[in-house]
């Protein structure tokens, strides 16, 4: 997987549940990303400030605060920040009074447990996503398309 400028992408993962944090690191790693990771919102929203990333991935249940409570303040901040592909991960996804409203906020969102290719094809969306249609609010790069490489899950 190449990052828009031909390199390794470089991705924020938000993710407070370790074991998930640790597998979803590890399946982004194998697939030729670099990960940092964060464990709340608040922490994801620090370092989307300090750091530029190619994609933001927030789980939507979180501590401190929740991954659409960040992507909000994520599209807030100065400068590339605010135009980051945000992908939402959660196992909410199908519960519309809880995260209702992801499409106003979140570029692309894929629902919890996602395997590899699953994975593999939501980044490539977010990747592929052009930077000016990003923070529309129908989400332009909801439908993620398909690889014609697929990763094996």
């Amino acid at each position: 997987m190449q990052g828009p400028d031909g390199r390794r992408p470089r991705l924020l993962l938000a993710e407070d549940y370790e074991p998930v944090r640790i597998v979803t690191a590890a399946i982004l790693t194998g697939m030729g990303c670099d990960v940092d990771t964060a464990i709340h919102g608040e922490q994801a929203v620090r370092r989307a400030s300090e750091d530029s990333f190619d994609v933001i991935v927030l789980d939507i249940e979180m501590p401190v605060m929740d991954g659409i409570t960040a992507a909000r303040s994520i599209r807030n901040l100065p400068g590339r920040a605010a135009t980051t592909p945000l992908m939402a991960l959660s196992a909410f996804l199908a519960d519309s009074d809880r995260i209702g409203g992801w499409h106003d906020t979140f570029d692309i969102a894929l629902a919890k447990p996602a395997g590899r290719a699953e994975l593999f094809n939501a980044l490539q969306a977010a990747l592929s996503c052009p930077q000016q249609a990003r923070t529309r609010p129908d989400g332009p790069c909801s439908e993620p398309t398909p690889s014609p490489h697929p990763a094996d899950d």
